[in-house]
């Protein structure tokens, strides 16, 4: 930070970001909570993803509020020592309405823009928290796999997660399994998906509650198999079998 009382509105918004820990650091921090066990996991598997991004959302919710208090300290401290004597002679002025506005207005302006950011931060971060978490769940219950990095991830494209390995799925795609992973589809998801290969198996995991059919219905068209949260499988597509449960997810795996 610069020099005290010489804080920009650009220097106060970035600090009051430094709240927000990463993606890793809320996973470790909700995997501890849960209390996580093999056995819950494979018998119970789309409700402890739900349960996870649910508990992942109001961590970063939390953070969220402590970084909306720290750009109000730091907003109070660039006023200087004397805030409360100015507010004082402000408000015993005849324009003391105007001159309160004016002097507030700067702040307003921050926390609209930090809201504005972080309300970004929260939907990329609800993404990346997603795939990194059904990753490590398979992996914690044996089923071997991993996230695409550097030349794999250019080459996969819009593949999440593939098992066992990003070598396996280039070099025999007929013995891998290729997930895309989207927390929420939205408007653009058609284009978000990867197109399906002969002899590929690739899997769409969603936990989004709108799924409807006439997307349950594009969904199979392109060639994918939908995994959902358990409830939404038995309450409105139970005779869709192409829209499955999240908790089936690692059995259906584990057959092949």
């Amino acid at each position: 930070m610069p020099n005290e009382g010489h804080y920009s509105p650009e220097d106060i918004i970035k600090e009051a970001k430094k709240q927000i820990p990463g993606v890793d650091k809320i996973i470790e921090e909700t995997w501890e909570e849960l209390g996580l066990n093999e056995e819950m996991i494979k018998n119970a598997f789309g409700l402890v993803l739900v349960e996870f991004d649910r508990l992942a959302t109001d961590k970063f919710r939390y953070y969220e509020t402590k970084a909306l208090k720290r750009l109000a300290e730091l907003w109070l401290e660039s006023q200087g020592p004397n805030l409360k004597e100015n507010l004082k002679s402000v408000l015993e002025s005849q324009d003391f309405i105007n001159k309160l506005a004016s002097m507030f207005v700067e702040f307003a302006y921050m926390v609209q823009r930090l809201e504005k950011d972080l309300g970004n931060m929260r939907k990329a971060r609800g993404g990346k928290t997603f795939e990194k978490v059904i990753c490590r769940l398979l992996n914690f219950i044996g089923i071997p796999c991993e996230i695409p990095t550097g030349e794999y991830r250019e080459r996969l494209r819009r593949i999440d997660i593939v098992i066992p390995n990003s070598v396996e799925a280039l070099e025999n795609p007929d013995k891998a399994v290729f997930i895309t992973c989207k927390r929420t589809l939205r408007e653009r998801w058609r284009q978000e998906v990867p197109a399906v290969g002969p002899n590929q198996r690739v899997y769409l995991l969603t936990l989004d509650e709108e799924l409807s059919q006439e997307k349950a219905n594009e969904i199979r068209s392109l060639g994918l198999i939908v995994y959902v949260r358990d409830d939404l499988k038995q309450s409105r597509f139970k005779s869709k079998s192409w829209v499955r449960k999240l908790s089936d997810l690692p059995k259906d795996i584990s057959l092949y």
